[in-house]
């Protein structure tokens, strides 16, 4: 049993309309995680995933949102793996299987690696993610509810006053609200990566 029929409930009494079907205030939910999915990049939302790439491209995961790191197996690699950077499609291939090597590009659903495809042993790679937000469900909890309470009511409400007739104001409001606690934990996200980081100075150079 998870959260989710006490978080519609909240949504209905907030609107203050009891007599909403359990389907439309639903749909409130699922937009909300839609905009989440949108904007929302966070390190809960961090997935790896691995294979074997035997040609010169895979599909991405069906959760896959937006890249955060690649890598192949390199002998010479520290960990056996070594990071990729990303080229866009028209200078990825416009190279040649020597120069490309080192990068990849994305294509739709699809990633493509740079060099030589090895279609006997293939090429071992690993990607890391961020993936979709849960979807959440009488089944299922979502950590942004767990997590971030107030960010998932006033993503679900901005919705609510988009339906209701008159509300386009209110509407307007709550949508500034959540986009405030997206951008927030997104740049928090962003520090916290460098967080371990040493502080470098830049050198100046004196001249006399």
């Amino acid at each position: 049993m998870s959260d989710y029929a006490t978080f519609k409930e909240s949504i209905a009494e907030w609107a203050n309309r009891e007599d909403w079907s359990d389907a439309l205030l639903s749909s409130f939910v699922s937009m909300a995680e839609q905009k989440f999915n949108s904007e929302l990049r966070v390190d809960r939302m961090l997935q790896m995933d691995s294979g074997v790439a035997y040609t010169r491209c895979v599909q991405l995961p069906d959760d896959w949102l937006q890249m955060q790191l690649v890598k192949t197996a390199n002998p010479n690699a520290a960990d056996g793996y070594l990071p990729l950077r990303y080229k866009s499609n028209d200078e990825f291939f416009n190279l040649t299987d020597c120069w490309a090597y080192g990068y990849y590009t994305i294509v739709g659903r699809s990633i493509y690696f740079g060099g030589a495809p090895d279609a006997t042993n293939g090429i071992g790679f690993i990607i890391s993610y961020y993936g979709e937000v849960p979807v959440f469900s009488d089944t299922q909890d979502s950590w942004i509810y767990t997590k971030y309470p107030n960010m998932y009511l006033f993503g679900a409400l901005m919705h609510v006053g988009l339906h209701a007739v008159g509300e386009e104001t209110t509407a307007l409001g709550l949508k500034a609200l959540c986009e405030d606690m997206i951008l927030k934990l997104n740049n928090d996200h962003l520090r916290a990566k460098a967080s371990g980081s040493r502080l470098t100075r830049s050198r100046v150079r004196s001249f006399g």
